[in-house]
């Protein structure tokens, strides 16, 4: 097993350089980022320091030598004690007495570490976060972060503009590390049961069907684009199936067969044979380059706010809304809960029972339409 120093490859604004410490060893590899900053320049590769040409860098060394101190202790702790020291385990230790290492630093190093095991989608999700915590406050340390530096982060997120579910979705990231340190054996200040995430299911926008009628409208008329033709037939065909975009992005048009579409469903990993309305064969059939031409998430969601715009829908649209449109859609056409929580491969009825609940909130706003008789 080896321990070195390395430099990060890239400088910050500020000219300095991000030191990490290497642990290698048994095929596996962990970097830590020890929150020391020096000038790329001034680096001694050789040495694993920096050039002792001020009091500052005097100090740096300081530190990197009380790392290689800890190590050392480590290691010979484990010696005596006939103990197997593996790399996972070294950089369990050696966290576990740095309470005071900065919590963006060690959610970095763990979101990378755990890149492989998350959906992109997750992957992104957590980064998105982690940049915000970062232009927040980027020196908090775990011994920082209580209740009150949580409520002010919560309070930062709304001035931003961010809905309540967002809020609740990135304080949940932040008490995911939090466990993730926990483990590590890194302590905290706060009690992680305690902290209380929120709703982060969203209120479920869907589209009408005079809304609905009118993006088919469009997406099949002469005057649209291109782009915004495939950008839209992907909305609509997700209107049409319930389907995730994350499995609409995985789809080719090999995968349709017989008036059936088949898959594996990104998220529970199931076998899927969905089989399509004459609408949404309708859809298909409209542009050849449906199926073949993808785009990305986001690209796909900032176009349909500029479709929405075009035409009038004056509501919160993201993809997502596609699927909660197929949903009540479904419902208010007189399809039963249970068929309809097969298609959209709820696990749970109760997810499927809150589409239930906003169709029969509709019907009764709808109630006050007989007024209209007199």
């Amino acid at each position: 097993m080896k321990e070195n120093f390395f430099l990060r490859e890239y400088d910050l604004k500020n000219g300095l350089t991000s030191v990490f410490l290497c642990i290698t060893g048994s095929k596996q590899k962990h970097r830590i980022d020890i929150d020391v900053k020096v000038k790329r320049s001034e680096w001694n590769l050789k040495t694993q320091q920096v050039i002792p040409n001020s009091k500052e860098n005097q100090d740096i060394n300081l530190i990197l030598d009380n790392i290689k101190s800890k190590i050392t202790h480590i290691k010979t702790s484990y010696r005596l004690a006939e103990r197997v020291l593996t790399p996972e385990n070294l950089k369990k230790e050696f966290l576990s007495g740095m309470p005071r290492i900065r919590f963006t630093a060690f959610y970095d190093m763990m979101l990378e570490e755990e890149k492989v095991l998350m959906e992109i989608g997750s992957y992104n999700r957590y980064k998105s976060v982690l940049r915000k915590l970062i232009i927040y406050d980027n020196d908090v340390t775990f011994m920082d972060i209580d209740q009150s530096w949580l409520d002010k982060f919560r309070k930062y997120l709304r001035g931003l503009g961010n809905e309540s579910t967002t809020v609740a979705g990135n304080v949940g990231a932040i008490k995911k590390f939090l466990g993730l340190a926990k483990k590590a054996g890194i302590k905290l200040s706060i009690n992680i049961d305690e902290i209380e995430v929120g709703s982060t299911k969203g209120n479920r926008t869907s589209l009408t069907v005079h809304e609905l009628k009118r993006c088919a409208g469009y997406y099949f008329s002469d005057y649209i684009s291109d782009s915004y033709r495939l950008i839209l037939g992907y909305f609509l065909f997700s209107c049409m199936t319930g389907l995730r975009i994350s499995d609409i992005q995985k789809l080719k048009r090999s995968n349709f067969m017989d008036n059936y579409v088949s898959f594996v469903a990104k998220k529970s990993k199931k076998d899927q044979s969905i089989a399509m309305n004459m609408k949404a064969r309708e859809i298909v059939n409209h542009d050849p380059l449906l199926f073949e031409k993808k785009f990305a998430d986001q690209h796909i969601n900032d176009e349909l706010k500029k479709i929405m715009a075009i035409l009038k829908i004056q509501k919160k649209i993201t993809f997502h809304v596609a699927r909660h449109t197929f949903a009540t859609s479904f419902l208010r056409a007189g399809g039963q809960v249970e068929k309809l929580q097969l298609l959209l491969g709820h696990s749970d009825i109760k997810q499927t029972m809150i589409y239930v609940h906003i169709v029969q909130a509709d019907a009764n706003a709808e109630v006050f339409l007989l007024d209209n008789l007199f």
